[in-house]
């Protein structure tokens, strides 16, 4: 089976290239940028240079194809990248070039707590995005998976740099909003087969790890895997808008974004252990499994509070 992965060099997509691959699928990796391939085994795959925004760039990579994955999202606006534009009319145009091809599946890689709520521009987009599906001519599975964790993840990494920098942890509203880490390798696990399961045939599943864990939970993981004591700082959102305004007119990459924010109160976490139930394994907890904050230090925290992410810890 010739399967074609779009963000294919990012944080997830590495991790279901080489599980494709160890499958004995023949994979083809869309690249955005020349070079990116570098963190491939490039022994094992097949790449092609384009963007899912370029439809004309999308023709060299899309034939003689069985099935696709799409990774390729923004949870960051940036310039000409707006969550519409990559996103929703991304998707649009790699559903078309898949079909075009002679696609016959296609898994597509969306997010828990979509919903029809245009304030919530990143989960409407997504939301959007998955209303393409059904139409798209192919059979497909959108799978929608909580928080991912990892080596280079940002999310894991940004928040050891605060436990790091700072005594007290400063925490954006409650703390009690709920997560249910999942090990990115187990996400890309549950891609590649259900790229082979008929009975996910035209579902939408949401996945995510054994443990459902509040924000508070999560800094307390991380703190104690680095060997540290924190205090945590409550501040209301209200109270907040302004200094993530600021950071975001100031840092080209700031810790944190209005959009992030206002999500703050959206459940993230799956309605059931389905990672058990429909890809029959036990997902890693985040407890004992995230050594890789270990490597974060207090200066590298101070960048990443001014909005500079060391390649070390996130190299995609």
């Amino acid at each position: 089976m010739t399967v074609l992965v779009t963000g294919s060099t990012g944080f997830l997509g590495r991790r279901v290239v080489e599980a494709l691959a160890d499958r004995g699928k023949d994979v083809r990796c869309l690249v955005r940028s020349p070079g990116a391939e570098a963190v491939l085994d490039l022994n094992k795959v097949d790449v092609h240079y384009g963007s899912v925004n370029d439809p004309a760039s999308l023709r060299s990579a899309f034939y003689d194809l069985e099935a696709v994955v799409h990774l390729v999202a923004v949870i960051r606006e940036r310039g000409e990248n707006s969550f519409y534009r990559v996103n929703v009319q991304g998707l649009r145009n790699v559903l078309r070039a898949a079909y075009a091809a002679g696609a016959k599946r296609f898994i597509h890689v969306s997010a828990i707590g979509v919903q029809q709520t245009p304030r919530l521009r990143y989960l409407y987009s997504k939301w959007q995005a998955e209303q393409l599906m059904p139409r798209s001519g192919m059979s497909y599975t959108v799978l929608r998976p909580s928080l991912l964790f990892g080596e280079g993840d940002e999310f894991l990494n940004s928040l050891a740099g605060l436990v790091k920098a700072f005594p007290v942890v400063p925490v954006i509203g409650t703390g009690r909003n709920q997560f249910q880490p999942i090990a990115v390798s187990d996400a890309a696990r549950c891609i590649a087969e259900a790229l082979d399961s008929y009975k996910l045939n035209n579902r939408t599943v949401e996945i995510g790890g054994p443990d459902r864990l509040t924000y508070n939970q999560i800094v307390d993981i991380v703190a104690k895997t680095i060997g540290a004591r924190r205090l945590k700082l409550h501040a209301p959102v209200a109270l907040m808008r302004f200094p993530v305004w600021l950071m975001q007119k100031l840092l080209s990459r700031p810790p944190v974004t209005l959009e992030q924010m206002a999500m703050l109160p959206v459940p993230n976490y799956a309605e059931s252990d389905t990672v058990q139930e429909l890809f029959g394994f036990d997902p890693l907890p985040m407890a004992g499994n995230i050594d890789f904050v270990k490597r974060v230090s207090r200066m590298d925290g101070l960048r990443m509070v001014l909005g500079s992410m060391p390649r070390r810890l996130r190299d995609h």
